[in-house]
């Protein structure tokens, strides 16, 4: 999985060098939105909220070769967005008292053999030091590749953290910072373990339902987007092809949701406003861990850094093809959520950088 993209990577960072231009109307956020398909992005849609209201837009096609324009609201596959909403998950298990966020990994997992000092904030706040199975690290190749039957095929939660444990790990339990989709994965698999029902269920009935979130889905190994939705495009080095439909075992836990912008803006204002954490454990969340000077990272939740004292607390996603963001401003006075599916040429970062500042930014 590439981790190129300066806002849609897997990792997730802003430059923060962009500086925000002048406030916009939504006539700018429609032209700020084209400037990006035509730097090379297949199709893009985008929900804007400030003070004077909503705003929704959306540039591109749905399908390379075909002139459906891509419609505001589409579903798309929001990747690592997803890591927020497990972490959300968990919390509540620890909420509820049936899990500490100081607890072993091991105490809950131990067939895995987890190193006994990784906690569970240690894996919610990728402090843990395993390995990713999906990008490698320290010389290790990826158990999850770059080819087309990688995301095609089902995976099983166990696979991965099998591979993980079965490698050094980056450092000392809670001794650095790296990202790490494995931690993810074992949040996954925490849940399932605490409650004895499938991951998807407690997503359903404890957030998504309660939340009114009626575009947002966990498919497990369902391949296909339902509803209207636009196609994502990727090169595996024979060319451009439609990854469009792909099995989203390959990310479960860490990057497997599908979703809508307006059901993402719906899931982080609840979110923030306490609406699914109590205040001690929202606290936790955004009790944020310095990274960069781009970003620092919380438990499942960014504060990114966006130029010129301006922050936005949220997440990024990226599975191949499809590249998202969920953020709002810390005083819930701005948010913006977009998804943009790829193709061949991917040159818009830097206007993607500039439409979300300019967004979030506004004096």
């Amino acid at each position: 999985m590439r981790r190129v993209l300066l806002v849609l990577a897997a990792v997730g960072v802003f430059s923060g060098s962009v500086q925000a231009p002048a406030p916009a109307d939504p006539g700018g956020w429609q032209r700020a939105l084209e400037e990006i398909v035509a730097l090379g992005a297949a199709g893009v849609q985008a929900h804007v909220q400030t003070p004077a209201g909503a705003w929704d837009g959306s540039a591109g096609v749905v399908q390379l070769g075909r002139p459906e324009p891509v419609p505001p609201g589409g579903r798309f596959r929001i990747g690592s967005i997803t890591k927020t909403i497990t972490a959300t998950a968990l919390l509540q298990l620890v909420g509820d008292g049936r899990i500490g966020l100081d607890d072993p990994v091991a105490r809950w997992l131990p067939e895995f053999g987890v190193d006994p000092r990784i906690t569970v904030r240690m894996i919610l706040g990728q402090t843990s030091g395993l390995l990713d199975y999906l990008n490698g690290g320290a010389g290790y190749a990826p158990l999850v590749g770059n080819s087309i039957d990688d995301i095609r095929r089902s995976w099983q939660p166990a696979d991965f953290v099998r591979w993980a444990t079965g490698k050094p790990l980056l450092f000392e339990p809670g001794g650095g910072w790296a990202y790490s989709n494995t931690n993810y994965i074992v949040a996954g698999m925490l849940i399932e373990r605490v409650t004895g029902l499938p991951y998807h269920f407690h997503v359903y009935t404890r957030i998504t339902l309660p939340l009114l979130m009626l575009r947002t889905g966990v498919p497990n190994t369902f391949d296909r987007i339902l509803g209207p939705h636009a196609h994502g495009y990727y090169d595996y080095g024979g060319g451009l092809i439609d990854v469009t439909d792909q099995n989203p075992s390959y990310v479960w836990a860490a990057g497997g949701i599908v979703s809508s912008t307006g059901d993402l803006y719906t899931f982080l204002t609840g979110l923030l406003d306490g609406r699914l954490l109590p205040p001690h454990l929202l606290g936790e969340m955004r009790a944020f861990r310095h990274v960069n000077d781009s970003y620092s990272y919380g438990l499942g939740l960014y504060e990114f850094r966006l130029g010129d004292g301006c922050l936005g607390y949220g997440h990024n996603g990226y599975v191949n093809g499809f590249g998202s963001l969920a953020l709002r401003s810390p005083d819930g006075r701005y948010g913006v959520t977009l998804s943009v599916t790829e193709s061949a040429d991917n040159r818009y970062t830097a206007a993607l950088d500039r439409f979300v500042e300019n967004v979030m930014c506004t004096p």
